[in-house]
């Protein structure tokens, strides 16, 4: 080891050090508060705070000001059909401190309450199908170094339909091409209301303004009446969803607004609450002493399978209040059978009758993979199966080279469906069981994507047994429906 001789230091070089000293203390402590700040700072408008950009929300975009990201985003959003849209940037209403449903339950608590086993609460990250589809339309499962599409901007905008629950909005596209968004980080983006999914502001907030089906409740925020509360124009914002982008070899078919419109709903001032959201006579904030009034049901029920299987017992009780949209009998073919066979004198002919009653559109409807299985069975006394017959109602697609309709047997509102069974003749009385079964998906996809334990593919809604004479006349025995539930 080696030293090197250094001379005694100066009055004038401990100065400098002194000085030297004295800037790095402030510097380092200007740094560490300024760390301590970022840490701890509120999120607000003026102040965002975003997650980290993704690859798609780099440069040039990211010097944009706060202002002019939701001027730009609000601007590009405007010129695409409603259903590729989110809800517009609206400000926190004045007497409110945020847009979370959890805010508007402290006063409004049993539609708080209703809100949370809804299907619109779970519609986020309780929805395991809807988050393994986003991945895929966003190009998260495609091979490292390949081509990296995204479409996911239009899919979130039903399921967290407020430009305030988006992490980053778009503020155009890239040639023109939707799988190339141009991405911003939201200066309003609120995580915890992201969470919310679907919810009250969704249908209930615009432009700071609390929209009711009353609009003269002393409230402590500002309140106005909303005549599009009562009509179908929030729901066929998502559930009016149909476009077929063939570049992309990609299609949105949901067409529930659509089958409404085309059937005698309408005609007789029957809407989508009508049926979703029954009525009720209540005070719309609990706690505090005001009138009663005829409101509506915030459960918003439709084909009550549950999207995680945790969820089942609070959605069971649901079933009852709302049954199911189609009726199903066992009836001697009728002569107005649909699918009538022909007459032979060696089998028994009866008719399972699928009936769509209840529904004002599609039974079912939704997204293309919605499907109703029904099987019918007759067995004679010592169950030995004498024959079964079963159908499948649903529409099928054929997704690639090109998107094509094969075929659709759902059932318009107010018709039905005969599906006929056969049983070769006999002079004993015999057995027939109906069962019937709903689904969101096919099993194909729900395999693939490995969500078993995680979601709920399909349910039950309709079991009955009917002892059948030779003469093929049915007696029902035992009916368990969602209107009557096994005990």
């Amino acid at each position: 080891m080696s030293y090197t001789n250094k001379p005694a230091p100066t009055a004038r070089n401990i100065s400098r050090l002194i000085f030297i000293s004295s800037m790095l203390i402030i510097l380092l402590g200007g740094s560490a508060a300024a760390l301590w700040f970022l840490k701890n700072r509120t999120p607000s408008p003026e102040t965002p705070e975003t997650q980290a950009p993704s690859a798609q929300s780099q440069p040039p975009h990211i010097q944009l000001s706060p202002e002019e990201v939701l001027a730009k985003s609000a601007a590009f959003y405007e010129s695409r059909p409603l259903y590729e849209r989110p809800h517009p940037y609206t400000e926190v209403p004045l007497g409110l401190p945020d847009l979370r449903a959890e805010t508007c339950g402290a006063c409004h608590t049993e539609i708080y309450k209703e809100w949370q086993l809804s299907t619109h609460r779970r519609a986020w990250t309780d929805d395991a199908q809807f988050m393994e589809e986003l991945a895929k339309s966003r190009g998260d499962h495609n091979p490292e170094g390949s081509e990296q599409n995204d479409v996911g901007w239009m899919c979130v905008n039903c399921h967290t339909p407020l430009v305030n629950q988006l992490p980053e909005v778009v503020i155009g596209l890239e040639n023109n091409d939707i799988s190339k968004p141009i991405y911003a980080p939201n200066p309003s983006f609120d995580p915890e209301l992201q969470d919310d999914a679907i919810t009250c502001a969704t249908c209930h907030v615009k432009d700071g303004i609390v929209y009711g089906p009353f609009g003269d409740t002393d409230a402590p925020h500002p309140v106005a009446k909303g005549e599009f509360l009562l009509t179908e124009e929030n729901c066929v914002r998502c559930h009016q969803a149909q476009a077929t982008y063939p570049e992309n070899t990609l299609g949105c078919f949901f067409t529930t607004g659509q089958e409404w419109n085309d059937s005698t709903y309408p005609e007789n001032q029957q809407t989508c609450q009508s049926c979703h959201m029954p009525e009720v006579t209540r005070r719309l904030a609990p706690a505090y002493d005001r009138p009663e009034r005829v409101t509506r049901r915030h459960w918003f029920g439709g084909s009550l399978i549950p999207k995680h299987p945790d969820f089942e017992d609070e959605i069971a009780p649901l079933r009852a209040i709302f049954g199911s949209g189609a009726e199903i009998t066992l009836l001697p073919q009728p002569s107005d059978a649909k699918n009538n066979a022909e007459n032979n004198p060696e089998t028994i002919q009866l008719a399972v009758r699928i009936a769509n009653t209840n529904a004002g559109h599609l039974f079912p409807t939704g997204d293309p993979e919605r499907h109703v299985d029904i099987t019918a069975t007759a067995r004679n006394a010592d169950g030995t199966e004498l024959a079964k017959t079963e159908i499948r109602l649903g529409s099928i697609y054929s997704w690639w080279p090109t998107i094509e309709l094969e075929s659709d047997n759902r059932i318009p509102p107010g018709q039905h469906h005969d599906l006929i069974l056969e049983v070769p003749a006999t002079d004993q009385p015999f057995t027939v069981e109906i069962d019937a079964h709903k689904y969101r998906m096919h099993l194909s996809a729900f395999e693939h994507h490995n969500l078993e334990g995680r979601y709920v593919r399909g349910r039950q809604f309709h079991n009955s047994t009917w002892n059948v004479t030779p003469d093929g006349t049915p007696t029902l025995v035992t009916l368990h429906d969602d209107k009557n539930p096994p005990q």
